[in-house]
C-alpha cells in the first residue's frame, strides 16, 4: 500500500546496469526530473552524455509526490523579497513559470500521456497568525503582475481566513513525463544506466567516479543531480539543509473542483485530485527525518475524516525532499575552483517546476558560461549561511550527533515482530528488528555518512539519520543519501565513514 500511484500507473523502461570501466563527456548522477531532464537537454543539443542511477529512474522523489506543477510554493515571494529584493522573487517566478512551460511544451510535442492539465492554485490560512504573511504575499503577486486574486472562501470544505488564487497552473503524472523525456534522449544517443551506485568521487579537468561494483567512470563534466549531493566540494551541504519527510494519502471520491490547494501554516493541509484515477491526494505531516517517530499516515487520514468524511484510503506513501535555509534551491557550479562540476539540489518539496529551473539554469551554464538565474541559484551566496535556520539546525545537527552516543540501548531482545529498537549486546550498540517470519536482524546504525546515531522510523521500517537525513532499510541497505554505504551487521566489522567533503 505505501507504493506511489505515479509509480504504480506507469512501466518505463529499464535500463542496463553499468559492468564496466566507461568515459563520457558529460555524466549526470541521479536519475530524477533534474537528471533526466538534464540528459534529454544536453543530447538535443548534441553532446555525449550518460546518466546513472543509483536505483531506477524516477523511483525517488520525482514517482513520490504529488504531481502539482505551480509557480505557487507556500510563502515564498516575500521571503525572497525581504531578503533578496524585489528583482530576485521576480527571477523566482520566471524561471519556474519557464519549467510549467517547458513541461506543456515536452508534453504537446512528443504527444506524452501524462494527464497534463491548467487550473489555478490556491493558497490559503486558517491561522490568524498567517493572514498578514498571506497578505504580503499577495502584495508581491501583485507587484510581479500574476493573474492571482485574494478569497475570503475555497471551494472546498474548509473554512479559511483568506485565500489567494493563482490562475493557469498546472498538474501532471511526473512519472510518465520523465519516462517519455528519458526515451526520447536515449532516441537522441543519450545514455542511461540503472542499479549503479556511485561510492567516491575524485574531481579535476577529468572526473573519476568509483561505483560500487568496482567500476570507473571518467567524466569531462559532472551533474550532479542525486537529490542530496554526492559529492560536497567543501560546500558543506550537510550543514546547510535538513531533510524532511512528508506523507501522501489518496481517497476515491468522484467529485472535486479543478484546482489544487496548500496552506500557508502548520500542519499542511495540501489537496490534489487526480480525475483519470478519481482519486484525492491528501498530504502533510512534515517533520525532519529522524525526528517525531508519530503515526503520520494515520493523523492524515483523522483529518480526511474529519474535512471530507473519507474512510478508507486507496493510496498511502511518503516522500523525502531538502530544504535550504534560504528556501532557495542550489544550482549552478558547485564550487569556484571547477567550473566542470555542476550541482542540483534543495527543492523543498517543490522539485517538479524546481527540478526543471535548475536544469536550465546548468545548461545556460554549459552553453553560455552564464545565467541570468545564476546568482539567485548559487550555493554561493552567504545570506543563507548566516540565517537564523543556519544556525538552528546546526545546533540541533551537533545535539543528535552526541545524545545518540550517550544512549546505551537496550539489553533485552524484544520477542514482537515488526518491531525496531537499539540494543547493546556485549557493550557494542546494534539495531535489532525482528521481521514477520521471525527473522533476526542485527546491524551497526552508526551512520556512514558522518557517524551520527539512527533512529527507528516505525512508520517505514527503517534506521534513519537525524542529523543529515540518510536512510536505510532494516537489513542495512541504503534508501536515502547521503550516505553512500550500507550498513555492516553487527558480526561485521564497523561501518565505514565517508563525509565526501574533499
Amino acid at each position: 500500500m505505501n507504493a506511489p500511484y505515479w509509480i504504480l500507473s506507469s512501466e518505463g523502461k529499464q535500463y542496463e546496469t553499468l559492468n564496466e570501466d566507461y568515459s563520457t563527456d558529460y555524466l549526470v548522477i541521479g536519475g530524477g526530473l533534474t537528471g533526466v531532464t538534464c540528459l534529454f537537454l544536453l543530447s538535443r543539443e548534441g553532446y555525449n552524455a550518460t546518466l546513472i542511477d543509483a536505483n531506477r529512474i524516477g523511483h525517488g522523489s520525482s514517482g513520490r509526490n504529488t504531481g502539482k506543477a505551480t509557480v505557487q510554493h507556500g510563502y515564498i515571494y516575500s521571503r525572497i523579497e525581504k531578503k533578496y529584493g524585489f528583482e530576485k522573487a521576480k527571477q523566482y517566478y520566471e524561471i519556474n513559470n519557464k519549467a510549467i512551460q517547458f513541461i506543456e511544451d515536452m508534453t504537446r510535442q512528443y504527444n506524452i500521456d501524462c494527464q497534463f492539465k491548467r487550473l489555478p492554485a490556491y493558497l490559503f490560512t486558517r491561522d490568524e497568525n498567517f493572514v498578514e504573511k498571506l497578505k504580503e504575499e499577495f502584495a508581491v503577486y501583485q507587484k510581479i503582475g500574476l493573474d492571482c486574486s485574494y478569497e475570503k472562501e475555497l471551494p472546498v470544505p474548509i473554512n479559511v481566513l483568506g485565500a489567494i488564487k493563482l490562475n493557469n497552473q498546472a498538474q501532471f503524472h511526473p512519472k510518465r513525463f520523465l519516462d517519455a523525456l528519458a526515451n526520447e534522449a536515449v532516441n537522441m544517443k543519450g545514455r542511461i544506466f540503472e542499479n549503479t551506485r556511485v561510492i567516491d568521487f575524485h574531481p579535476g579537468e577529468e572526473c573519476v567516479v568509483e561505483l560500487e561494483n568496482g567500476k570507473r567512470i571518467r567524466a569531462k563534466n559532472v551533474i550532479i543531480a542525486s537529490h542530496y549531493p554526492c559529492y560536497d566540494a567543501k560546500a558543506f551541504y550537510f550543514a546547510r539543509m535538513r531533510a524532511d519527510r512528508s506523507y501522501i494519502v489518496g481517497y476515491e471520491t468522484d467529485n472535486f473542483p479543478e484546482a489544487h490547494f496548500i496552506n500557508i501554516e502548520k500542519p499542511t493541509i495540501s489537496l490534489r485530485y487526480i480525475p483519470e484515477e478519481k482519486v484525492l491526494l491528501l498530504s502533510g505531516e512534515g517533520h525532519k527525518v529522524g525526528h517525531n517517530d508519530g503515526d503520520h499516515y494515520e493523523n492524515l487520514k483523522s483529518l480526511a475524516k474529519e474535512i471530507f468524511g473519507f474512510q478508507n484510503a486507496k493510496y498511502q506513501w511518503s516522500a523525502q525532499d531538502y530544504i535550504t535555509h534560504d528556501y532557495i534551491p542550489y544550482a549552478g557550479y558547485t564550487s569556484v575552483e571547477y567550473k566542470n562540476i555542476f550541482i542540483a539540489t534543495g527543492y523543498r518539496k517543490w522539485g517538479l517546476t524546481s527540478s526543471i529551473a535548475s536544469a536550465m539554469v546548468i545548461m545556460d551554464l554549459i552553453k553560455k558560461q552564464e545565467s541570468e538565474y545564476e546568482d539567485l541559484f548559487s550555493n554561493l551566496r552567504v545570506k543563507d549561511i548566516i540565517s537564523l535556520n543556519f544556525l538552528k539546525e546546526n545546533a540541533d545537527m551537533a545535539v543528535q550527533l552526541v545524545a545518540g552516543k550517550l544512549t546505551l540501548g537496550e539489553s533485552e531482545i524484544p520477542q514482537d515482530r515488526g518491531v525496531g529498537i537499539v540494543v547493546n549486546i556485549e557493550g557494542k550498540r546494534c539495531g535489532f528488528y525482528r521481521d514477520e517470519e521471525d527473522n533476526i536482524y542485527l546491524v551497526d546504525i552508526t551512520c556512514t555518512h558522518m557517524g551520527c546515531e539512527l533512529k527507528w522510523n516505525s512508520q517505514e521500517k527503517s534506521w534513519d539519520c537525524p542529523c543529515h537525513g540518510s536512510r536505510f532499510d532494516y537489513k542495512g541497505n541504503i534508501l536515502e543519501g547521503p550516505a553512500e554505504y550500507s550498513l555492516n551487521s553487527y558480526t561485521e566489522l564497523k561501518n565505514k565513514i565517508n563525509p565526501q567533503i574533499m
